[in-house]
């Protein structure tokens, strides 16, 4: 660097210390100049170049007073955050740590942008060494909206650093606001900034300091000038150490599902936070369980004071198509959707709904989970309830039943064609159209389970009968391929009480009584049969394809319990009845079942020889396509195999049939694979590999308290008799 840069840096530097109270360069300027120049910082800084021209030896004697100002004499302004409550943010801080310039910190009321900015100011000394200032334009505005003092947030900041200020006239004031903050290295906070339009003649000319300024809703200017960094809620479990700071961990230990509840309640929002643990706080002299209490008042739509008047007047202030978006929202039930299902409530072309998301995301009344998945917040939901305003939620919701109720029966005919038995009513909802998956459909239908599960009871209640039992009907392909048996046990549960037509009953009463067998609930199962019995009764006419369905699901019902006799007596049943459909036709789906879950039951009872043959039907009634239904016939041979003291081919065909139903999308079967597997390597002299296998599957049962843990913990101990 130049020596003429040097000393014109020097020359700032002195006149910025010269009006700085108890400056030593102030001192030795003033003894010197006083009787040649005015209070004037130009004159000042015009008479300081000659003094500097005409005598060199000043230039060290001013560097050395100058050294002394700022290191000893000046007692720089810190920020000291208000609340020591203060979680997360790490994130942010990492986007702002050493920065210059100007920063733009976004953010709805009540994120904590204020507190972040404080804390910041606290960690980031090192960097801005001459003082950290908070300035809240509010203080200085005439009214919200109003004119801003410019004039007196500048002597404010002067005075904050100790500078007398020496004019208050507009261009004086401007050039030494300028002049004594353009070597310093600050940080300076504005907070409630309401355009960049306001931070104009604020923003110092100080290449090493950094201006934030906090707004809650960046306008057009400020995204044209200034990269924004957005403060949206705290991360996932900063939200639950924020509540135990304040309540204690003993309370928040003592009540982990009122705790849970309450967070949800909150949404990760700082503020709501505060205000709902401190309401939690006045409730435990009460109630034994006050984050319970709490939580259950602000569902039904207690107020959080300041809190929930920043949420309404946020969902004032958004545009037309974002309000009525986040109303229409608010009649999904489940947990969380996707873009698809936004467009789908919306009714609308789906290029407006990623701006109108993006709107309601700047104000967290949208947030987006880890999965990418989106989520109403609870305290959005609750400030659209205040309103009043229902207008356009009751279209908005059968549009969601058609939804759901579409897609569901789209993918049953996409996974398992046109030849499975279906009762219900196949056609499209009205309104609904054949979406393309974005993936294997079955996998579509899991990440779903849980809105089909709240969607359930509440298109029940609203009287979209034909929907929910196109659902219950359809849904039946994820216990197929998937198992997750008590959410599809709550669905069905939910369709049954829709009074559906005898045979739709029948049918969708013997799956109910298949998923409570698969879960060892075999009281309850025995009289879901029953009541599936008295249904078939009153049919107006046989109906073999459900009867041998009926029969099939009961055979399950006995094969789980152990009851081989019975299983055998009604897989026959269903057999005969599904041989008799198929005579003098092609491959029949049905008799390809009936005919291997037979053999699957022959094999339990030593039957070998018959079971081979039935699996020999069995592959000749499987259709091309339907590899999971062929990997079902090659893991009962497999069986065959290992107890036929043919274990290493069994061993050889284990694996490729497991590879082969994965292959379909199918990991329904994967603990009867492993245990199979384990009873081939086990006849095969393979003992450890045979304890690894039923370990992982015997933990499997153990975790869901299945019946056939006891089996397989058997077989873990004895292994196999010889």
């Amino acid at each position: 660097m130049s020596d003429d840069v040097l000393i014109a840096e020097l020359v700032k530097q002195s006149v910025g210390l010269a009006f700085t109270v108890g400056s030593k360069v102030g001192e030795y300027l003033w003894g010197r100049l006083t009787r040649r120049l005015s209070n004037d910082p130009a004159a000042l800084e015009k008479a300081v170049e000659r003094l500097l021209a005409e005598n060199p030896e000043a230039i060290h004697q001013l560097k050395a007073l100058a050294e002394v100002d700022l290191t000893t004499s000046r007692n720089p302004p810190w920020i000291v955050p208000r609340s020591p409550l203060f979680v997360d943010r790490v994130a942010v801080w990492q986007q702002l740590s050493g920065r210059t310039g100007t920063a733009l910190l976004t953010g709805p009321s009540g994120i904590g942008k204020t507190a972040a900015a404080e804390h910041f100011a606290v960690h980031s000394k090192s960097s801005y060494p001459d003082g950290a200032l908070l300035v809240n334009l509010a203080d200085f505005r005439d009214g919200p909206g109003g004119s801003l003092g410019r004039n007196r947030i500048k002597a404010f900041i002067l005075s904050r650093l100790g500078i007398e200020v020496l004019s208050t006239a507009d261009d004086d004031l401007a050039v030494q606001y300028d002049e004594v903050l353009q070597p310093l290295r600050l940080l300076v906070v504005f907070d409630d900034v309401e355009s960049a339009e306001e931070l104009n003649g604020l923003v110092p000319a100080s290449p090493m300091s950094l201006v934030l300024a906090l707004t809650s809703a960046p306008e057009d200017d400020f995204l044209l000038r200034f990269a924004p960094v957005p403060l949206g809620q705290l991360e996932d479990g900063a939200d639950r150490q924020l509540l135990e700071a304040i309540c204690s961990q003993q309370l928040v230990h003592s009540d982990p599902e009122g705790a849970q509840k309450l967070l949800a309640q909150c949404d990760r929002v700082p503020a709501a936070l505060v205000v709902a643990a401190s309401r939690v706080r006045s409730f435990a002299a009460v109630t034994p369980r006050p984050l319970a209490a709490v939580a259950t008042e602000l569902e039904g739509g207690g107020s959080l004071g300041p809190v929930s008047h920043a949420y309404d007047e946020a969902l004032a202030g958004l545009s037309d198509g974002a309000a009525e978006l986040c109303r229409l929202l608010t009649v999904f039930p489940g947990p969380s959707f996707t873009n698809e299902v936004a467009v789908a409530i919306f009714g609308r072309p789906k290029s407006q709904v990623p701006a109108l998301l993006a709107e309601l995301h700047a104000q967290v009344f949208v947030t987006r989970d880890a999965d990418g998945r989106l989520r109403l917040g609870s305290q959005a939901r609750q400030a659209v309830r205040r309103t009043g305003n229902t207008s356009g939620t009751e279209e908005a919701f059968a549009r969601l039943v058609r939804f759901y109720a579409s897609r569901a029966v789209q993918a049953d005919f996409q996974k398992s064609g046109p030849e499975r038995l279906r009762l219900y009513d196949t056609n499209l909802p009205p309104g609904t159209e054949i979406h393309d998956f974005e993936r294997h459909e079955v996998d579509w239908l899991v990440a779903e389970l849980p809105t089909y599960r709240a969607l359930a009871g509440a298109a029940l209640d609203v009287g979209f009968h034909r929907e929910l039992t196109q659902i219950c009907g359809a849904i039946e392909v994820v216990g197929l391929h998937r198992g997750l048996h008590r959410d599809l046990e709550a669905i069905l549960d939910r369709g049954l009480r829709t009074n559906p037509a005898p045979a739709l009953e029948a049918r969708m009463i013997s799956m109910y009584g298949r998923i409570l067998s698969l879960v060892g609930e075999f009281d309850r199962a025995a009289r879901a049969f029953e009541q599936a019995n008295d249904a078939m009764l009153k049919l107006p006419e046989p109906n073999p394809e459900l009867s041998a369905s009926v029969l099939e699901f009961r055979g399950l019902f006995h094969r789980e319990q152990g009851q081989l006799a019975e299983a055998e007596t009604s897989y026959r049943a269903a057999l005969e009845i599904t041989r008799g459909l198929s005579a003098g036709g092609g491959p029949h789906r049905g008799r390809g079942l009936h005919a291997r879950m037979l053999a699957n039951v022959l094999v339990s009872l030593k039957q070998f020889t018959e079971a081979l043959e039935l699996l020999h039907e069995a592959e000749n009634h499987t259709l091309p396509r339907h590899d999971r239904d062929r990997a079902q016939v090659w893991l009962v041979r497999a069986k065959v195999f290992a107890e036929t003291r043919r274990p290493t081919e069994a061993l050889a065909l284990l694996p490729e049939a497991w590879r082969l139903a994965n292959g379909a999308g199918s990991n329904q079967y994967d603990l009867e694979f492993g245990e199979a597997i384990g009873d081939a390597a086990w006849r095969a002299g393979g003992h450890d590999l045979a304890r690894q296998h039923w370990s992982g599957v015997w933990q499997r049962y153990e975790a869901s308290r299945h019946p056939r843990r006891e089996r397989l913990y058997h077989k873990l101990w004895y292994g196999l008799p010889a």
